[in-house]
């Protein structure tokens, strides 16, 4: 793939991403100034061009665009180079109001009238407040839109600018598109909306507002799915509903009510129920908002997966596999289900032998995670986990998602359960004053987390111990892609060791750092620390008992080690002093 098509891939897949949302409003909380090293300050500020550097990073072309969140300093560093135009050109930067001072989004097609753009910080609705990633089509003439800088690509850029003419380096077309067919092009433009559910949509307008806020903001949740139907609304009929936004209640009814009567042409009488799915996906086609899931038909008609089958699978080879029963004894009918979702979504066949996962189905798997579910780093590859596994059924419509049916007799996390679980909000930050060996703090969690002391065990987190704080059970990571506090959270008091990425330590003496630092011996986040917290222990992240039984769990249900750990160093490489770290 091309350099220009390569950084449009990675734009496009991020259209539908929003930034946080607190207090009634967006808030310019985003992921991409903490991914940026040297925008890390832009954080809270506006990010359209914070996003576009951030995307000539990711498509390892960060020396043609400026590292800058500012538009007038990317405009002028094009001007200083001879790359700037008037006339739009494909993988251009484009710049609008004064000066090109005030937004910027990237170009990915072209005609005589119109520029094709994905910019971020943006709306659907073309108000100022922007909140996310969005496909923009944009009038050439329209005075707002002030002129393109042209990134200079190994490959060359194709541009409406006759004055480039036979000029090295430039391919003049009046009329231009990244994509080989218009066929391609829409199913591009499809794949990178986000999705919304419709059996959650039709519960949220069924229950009243107290159960909606119940539920929360996590996944799984309305919550999403309703900011985007009416951000749909909005768009599509020119006014927003007075409901909160994420709540579905009276107003977004009736603005849904008058979208049925005004645009679909139906009477009054049929219109005062429920949305429909046929109305859902013609309402996200008007206002390219979003994709309706082909999983909203009734979960009873779909079958089930078992994740632990899948999950062991994955781990084993073809042999293994092979040699299991069929049916619901074996796992072979739910890989089948898996590579079937994995065919539709990712609009491939899969290499692999049908109801066999091997490297094709797995190599299929991390790339759905990545490009569709913007998955990243140790999130993105390894064993299949429940909440990509749901959300590849959902979207299919194939499947339903369960645990339990270990796979011949073995003992492969299955009774992980959510005892000890509890709140992200009740971990502490305290700093631990170390008492016993690191063995010593091994054996206690192995019988916190209920699983069978061995050797295994003391070799696979000694290693992982060393690579992940260098033993250190108060270390707090400060500049990795955790760093962040998500939406929903707030900044904490910490009072562990700040590890500053370039060697230096600081002691944080309660200092406010972000909620979602990599902490305690073995790393975890507070999220999967309070998820796999085993009973018993302390709340407090900082406890190495606590951290290693937490994090016992954690490799437990995710990665299917044995309650001996026999096998923690063969399906989690960070354990394994044998082979080079990787994250886990």
């Amino acid at each position: 793939m091309s350099q220009t098509d390569t950084l449009i891939a990675i734009e496009k897949a991020e259209v539908g991403y929003r930034e946080g949302f607190s207090n009634g409003h967006y808030n310019n909380h985003q992921k991409f100034s903490p991914a940026v090293p040297g925008l890390e300050w832009s954080q809270n500020q506006a990010w359209c061009q914070t996003f576009q550097s951030w995307a000539f990073q990711q498509a390892g072309v960060k020396i043609l665009a400026p590292v800058t969140a500012s538009c007038s300093t990317a405009v002028n560093w094009y001007k200083s180079r001879g790359r700037f135009s008037y006339y739009p050109a494909i993988g251009a930067m484009v710049f609008f109001g004064h000066s090109g001072g005030q937004h910027v989004g990237l170009v990915h097609k072209y005609d005589a009238d119109y520029a094709y753009t994905i910019e971020g910080n943006t709306n659907a609705n073309g108000s100022s407040e922007g909140n996310g990633v969005y496909l923009k089509k944009r009038a050439r003439r329209d005075s707002y839109l002030y002129g393109y800088g042209l990134p200079k690509f190994t490959e060359g850029i194709v541009t409406a600018d006759p004055g480039l003419k036979n000029k090295p380096g430039y391919t003049y077309m009046a009329v231009a598109s990244s994509f080989e067919s218009d066929a391609l092009r829409v199913a591009e433009v499809e794949e990178a909306l986000p999705w919304v559910s419709a059996i959650q949509l039709t519960w949220a307008a069924a229950h009243p507002t107290a159960e909606e806020q119940a539920a929360g903001n996590g996944a799984g949740t309305t919550a999403d799915d309703v900011a985007l139907l009416q951000d749909a609304l909005e768009k599509v009929m020119g006014v927003a509903p007075g409901d909160p936004h994420s709540v579905f209640e009276v107003e977004t009814q009736e603005l849904f009510e008058r979208f049925r009567t005004e645009k679909l042409g139906r009477s009054e009488v049929d219109g005062h129920e429920v949305p429909g799915v046929q109305e859902l996906v013609e309402l996200g086609r008007r206002s390219e908002l979003f994709n309706v899931r082909a999983g909203s038909s009734p979960a009873a008609e779909q079958p089930w997966v078992s994740l632990n089958q899948v999950v062991w699978a994955s781990t084993h080879s073809a042999r293994e596999e092979q040699a299991q029963p069929g049916g619901d004894a074996g796992p072979k009918a739910d890989v089948a289900l898996v590579q079937d979702g994995l065919k539709r979504v990712m609009r491939t066949d899969v290499a692999d032998e049908r109801g066999i996962f091997e490297t094709a189905t797995q190599d299929l798997y991390d790339e759905f995670r990545r490009t569709m579910l913007h998955f990243s780093g140790s999130d993105a590859v390894g064993t299949p986990g429940t909440q990509s596994l749901t959300e590849l059924g959902q979207r299919t419509g194939l499947f339903r998602v369960r645990t339990g049916f270990p796979v011949g007799g073995t003992t492969d996390g299955t009774d992980i359960d959510a005892t000890g679980q509890i709140d992200p909000k009740q971990v502490t930050f305290h700093r631990y004053t170390p008492e016993g060996t690191l063995e010593d703090w091994i054996a206690q969690a192995s019988t916190a987390a209920g699983v069978q002391a061995s050797s295994h065990w003391v070799k696979g987190f000694k290693t992982a111990v060393v690579r992940e704080s260098s033993g250190n059970p108060n270390a707090c990571n400060l500049w990795d892609s955790n760093a962040k506090t998500p939406p929903g959270f707030s900044k904490v008091k910490d009072f562990g060791d700040g590890h500053l990425g370039d060697g230096r330590i600081v002691r944080l003496n309660g200092s406010l750092t972000h909620f979602q630092c990599s902490r305690g011996i073995v790393q975890c986040i507070p999220q999967t620390f309070a998820q796999r917290h085993a009973p018993g222990t302390s709340v407090n992240i900082y406890d190495p008992v606590a951290c290693i039984a937490a994090a016992m769990r954690y490799v437990r249900s995710r990665y299917g080690v044995a309650i001996d750990g026999s096998d923690l160093a063969r399906k989690v490489q960070q354990f394994d002093p044998n082979r080079p770290p990787r994250g886990y």
